[in-house]
């Protein structure tokens, strides 16, 4: 189906909805998702339908700096009545357990917009879903927009280009996608330094700088075929955490925690994705293994179970163990 047909599908599903459509996204929402939903919130709003972002599981401390700098306010609390929502930048129910059961309800509506891969459990009960193999899922709410010839406030623009830099790692994961994207936001009056500073500015609380010098301490460091593991466990804070253990040298960085349900944050060097290794494919694999659900992109994955058994948390290390060996010991 063409862009064009699902705009239109789109919009003939939307006019039907009685009461207000709630946009939301994942659990800690970065940049990416909030542009995203908010990009979504002005396109359902131009096809004169009432519609609310809401994200009930909180924001990030980066995504919270770049709202108060570009000077859109966010909130909280969904509407308690909506049966029609739009998922922004996720597909898995385990994302976003405040609206778990009202997302399962049989009377709700699912609309998805996401560029993870493979799609979550909320895929199969959606009406419509616009799933891209682009680095960001603000990319293609951009495209949406452009498609319907709308235009935006530069305010929101701004957010726009923040959410694609952050998701494409400032552009070292950009596609032609991307470019459009940012060239049309940039006409909408979208400050590129603005947002580009707004992701920059990394401010880290005490309890993640506790989090991360918790992380290293208990680190476990495997080479593999001349490639480093570098393993840890943390209470919170795991993509931060994983993040760090990529700065401080891993080849794969993996952080998990969890006390009566599982996470894991996983990520995988520059070098390691030029020869193979991704860390999504990793995810989805010990995800089937446990139970759980599992994805990402090659340099940065997660897995989530809503419970955890005893020795699970180390098995996410032995099949990551397994796979290094399989994609990389036969090439050294």
């Amino acid at each position: 189906m063409s862009l064009k047909d699902q705009l239109a599908k789109l919009e003939k599903i939307l006019v039907n909805v009685n009461g207000e459509v709630t946009v939301t996204s994942h659990t800690n929402c970065d940049p990416d998702g909030a542009a995203c939903s908010f990009l979504v919130a002005e396109l359902i709003r131009k096809i004169g339908v009432p519609v609310k972002v809401c994200f009930p599981e909180g924001i990030s401390k980066v995504t919270k700096r770049t709202l108060d700098k570009v000077g859109i306010n966010w909130e909280k609390e969904c509407p308690a009545e909506s049966k029609t929502f739009v998922l922004c930048d996720f597909s898995n129910p385990l994302l976003l357990q405040h609206l778990q059961n009202r997302l399962l309800q049989p009377e709700s509506q699912l609309i998805i917009i996401d560029h993870h891969f493979p799609p979550g459990l909320l895929v199969e009960k959606a009406v419509l879903t616009f799933l891209e193999n682009e680095p960001a899922s603000t990319i293609i709410a951009t495209k949406l927009l452009i498609e319907r010839e709308a235009k935006i406030s530069g305010p929101l623009a701004s957010l726009a280009i923040a959410g694609i830099l952050f998701d494409t790692k400032r552009l070292q994961y950009a596609t032609i996608g991307t470019f459009k994207a940012l060239s049309w936001l940039l006409s909408m009056n979208g400050d590129y330094k603005l947002a580009y500073d707004s992701i920059s500015e990394e401010v880290v609380d005490r309890s993640e700088k506790i989090a991360r010098l918790k992380g290293l301490l208990r680190s476990s460091v495997i080479e593999v075929c001349g490639y480093i593991v570098a393993y840890t466990e943390v209470s919170a804070n795991e993509a931060s955490v994983s993040r760090l253990l990529i700065s401080a040298g891993a080849d794969i960085a993996i952080a998990v925690g969890g006390k009566k349900e599982l996470r894991a944050s996983m990520r995988v060097s520059d070098e390691l994705q030029r020869i193979g290794v991704d860390a999504g494919e990793i995810a989805r694999i010990i995800a089937e293994k446990i139970g759980g659900e599992g994805g990402g992109h090659k340099g940065a994955a997660g897995i989530n179970k809503a419970t955890i058994e005893k020795g699970e948390k180390r098995l996410i290390l032995s099949e990551t163990l397994n796979y290094v060996s399989r994609k990389l010991c036969s090439k050294t």
